[in-house]
Parts: structure tokens; sequence; C-alpha cells
């Protein structure tokens, strides 16, 4: 039996360049969910974590207290390394004579993306000069679980920490 030896190179050759199309093809809906996610991610904290922090920021400046508000994108770096995407508040608690400590050594809370999960994740740090304060992670979440409300409370938590101090 006689193969047609053209003809099975090109059943062959077809089958090859329809698998690479697949891969090419997924590679690109991979590229444009890690666009969308930190599109999204940028929406989020435009919209729903800097409003709320920027509004606990003017209660805690008519108390006396300071903060500010920092935000990164995410980048890739050399080596491979990535800075990932994120929002902070740091709150600078007035001392007992009005004085705030050091922006380093105050409370913080922080959103921050973890691109491979395509989760955010929640930080926070209440160490405050002189303090046994907690610091570290509060959870991951999907980004339409990043609410107003759940802003609010993980915000709450911290100044509860910071007044236990």
């Amino acid at each position: 039996m006689a193969v047609d030896f053209d003809a099975e190179l090109g059943k062959l050759l077809d089958q090859y360049d329809e698998k690479r199309s697949a891969v090419a093809a997924r590679m690109r809906q991979v590229k444009a969910d890690e666009v969308a996610f930190l599109d999204e991610f940028a929406n989020l904290r435009r919209s729903v974590v800097r409003p709320v922090f920027e509004a606990a920021g003017e209660v805690l400046k008519a108390r006396g207290h300071d903060f500010s508000i920092s935000e990164d994108e995410y980048a890739f770096e050399k080596g491979g390394n990535t800075t990932e995407a994120k929002i902070s508040i740091r709150i600078l608690p007035a001392g007992p004579d009005g004085a705030a400590p050091h922006p380093e050594q105050c409370p913080s809370l922080a959103f921050a993306t973890r691109y491979y999960n395509r989760v955010v994740e929640i930080h926070s740090s209440s160490l405050v000069p002189r303090s046994d304060g907690s610091a570290g992670p509060r959870g991951a979440y999907q980004l339409a679980q990043v609410t107003t409300e759940l802003v609010k409370n993980e915000l709450l938590k911290l100044v509860a920490e910071i007044a236990r101090t």
C-alpha cells in the first residue's frame, strides 16, 4: 500500500498549525485577562478604596492626626522581579505632645494585587512606636469582593488596633 507522502505530510502539518494557533489564541487571551485585571484594579483603587481612605483621612485630620495615601503601579523589574500594584494609607497618630511619629513607624493598610493569582490581598501593620501591634496579610479577595464596606471595615479594624495601644 502506497502512502501519498505529500498528503500525509500536509495533514500532519495542518494538525500542528491548528495546535499552534490554539496555543497562540490562549496566550492572547491570557495577556488580555492580565491587562483587564490591572485595569479593573486601577478602577477599584480610584472608585472604591481611595474615596474611603480620603474620607477617613479628613476625619483623622479633624481629630489632630495625619495620614498619607500612596499608590504603586504594577511593574516588571530587572531579573524577572515585579512590583505589585497597590494603594495604601499610612496613619500618623498624634502623640501625647501632638507630634506624630516617623511615617515608617506608623500603622498602614494596603490593598495590593497578586498578579499571578489575579486576587487582591489586604495587608496591614498596626505597628506604632513602643507597641507590639500586629502586621501581615489579612486575606485575599477577588476584585468583585473588594467593596466600600470591606475597605471601611478593614480601616476600622486598623484604627481599633491603634486605639488599643
